[in-house]
C-alpha cells in the first residue's frame, strides 16, 4: 500500500529513451503536466495539451503509436453526437487515434440508469455497442 501510495503522488518514476521524448516534443507541442509510464515494453505518457487530457502510446523506437483524448461532450463532431444522444445521456467521450484512424469511445446513460459503451467510426457508424 506504501509503494502505491507513493507511485500515485510521486509518478512511477520511468524516464523513456531519448528518441521518444523527441517524438513527444515533436506532435504534442506545448503539452503541460506530463507523466511517463512504462507498459508492456512501450512508453505511455499521460498529460494535457489546450486543456484536454491525452493519453499517448509509443515504441521503444520512438514511434507515436496512438493517442487518446478525454473530449468534452461539446467536442463531440455533431453526427457522432446526433446519434447517441438518443441512447441516453453521454457521461464520457474519448477520441482515439491509431495509425490515422479515428475512432470515438463513448459511454451513455439509459433512461434505467444502464450504461453503455459505443464504439464509433469517425463518420459515425456504430461499431460496437456494449452494456457495462
Amino acid at each position: 500500500m506504501e509503494n502505491f501510495l507513493k507511485n500515485m503522488i510521486d509518478g512511477n518514476g520511468i524516464n523513456p529513451p531519448e528518441i521518444c521524448l523527441n517524438s513527444f516534443n515533436r506532435n504534442f507541442e506545448n503539452a503541460i503536466n506530463i507523466e511517463w509510464f512504462n507498459k508492456n515494453n512501450q512508453f505511455e505518457a499521460i498529460f494535457y495539451k489546450d486543456n484536454i487530457e491525452h493519453i499517448a502510446l509509443f515504441n521503444t523506437s520512438g514511434e507515436l503509436l496512438e493517442y487518446k483524448m478525454n473530449l468534452p461532450v461539446d467536442y463531440l463532431p455533431r453526427a457522432i453526437k446526433k446519434d447517441v444522444e438518443h441512447k441516453g445521456e453521454i457521461m464520457n467521450a474519448v477520441l482515439k487515434n491509431k495509425g490515422n484512424t479515428i475512432e470515438y469511445e463513448v459511454i451513455i446513460r439509459d433512461a434505467d440508469l444502464n450504461r453503455h459503451l459505443i464504439l464509433l467510426s469517425d463518420l459515425g457508424k456504430i461499431i460496437e455497442e456494449k452494456r457495462l
